[in-house]
């Protein structure tokens, strides 16, 4: 028996932690293409982008327009944006060109 793959040890979990995954990202955890920490910050990032998605092209050029140049974020009343966020969903609505330098 020389063709056999050594199982992966398993990952030390947190205490009371349990993590969620779809069949995708179980396997691109056991390959090791992506750690649960890439997971985890996926899904904190994709939470950002739907927080900014409702708003209106109008707005999103305004926090745009908005963002500090020493910490590249819009910070107004909404809440806090990356600004390349602002500039991912003005591209998804089809106005990225906004943003072009």
């Amino acid at each position: 028996m020389t063709n056999i793959i050594p199982f992966p040890s398993p990952m030390p979990a947190q205490e009371g932690e349990m993590q969620y995954l779809t069949l995708e990202q179980f396997f691109q955890v056991l390959t090791k293409q992506k750690t649960i920490a890439d997971l985890k910050w996926e899904k904190r990032h994709e939470e950002c982008l739907n927080e900014l998605r409702p708003y209106s092209i109008a707005d999103l050029r305004r926090f745009w327009d908005e963002v500090s140049d020493e910490t590249s974020f819009y910070e107004g009343p909404e809440g806090l944006f990356d600004c390349a966020d602002i500039h991912t969903v003005l591209n998804e609505k089809g106005d990225g060109y906004y943003c072009a330098v």
